[in-house]
């Protein structure tokens, strides 16, 4: 299953130039730590939230919980819905 995920996301994968690619917050999600996942995965919340699309936010929330495990927290998810929020005005505008 993770291997179809995996085609999925990178059939789905972003457009040259955007730093969206929920790939790499896939493969974050392999740190073993989980202190250590938790502060990777905010991170790339926090570095790349701006870039990506509310379609790829939702895609994200609604995996979250399977791809951090025992590093889900109300902070990253509080952070998907603020580039969520985000995503939505900035796409309304166009």
């Amino acid at each position: 299953m993770r291997w179809f995920l995996l085609s999925v996301l990178l059939l789905a994968g972003a457009t040259a130039g955007e730093k969206c690619l929920l790939t790499d917050f896939y493969g974050l999600s392999w740190i073993n730590d989980p202190t250590l996942r938790h502060m990777e995965l905010s991170r790339w919340l926090t570095t790349n939230g701006d870039s990506c699309s509310s379609e790829q936010l939702v895609l994200l929330w609604n995996r979250l919980a399977e791809w951090s495990g025992a590093a889900d927290s109300a902070e990253l998810r509080g952070k998907v819905l603020y580039y969520y929020a985000r995503a939505r005005a900035r796409e309304d505008k166009k």
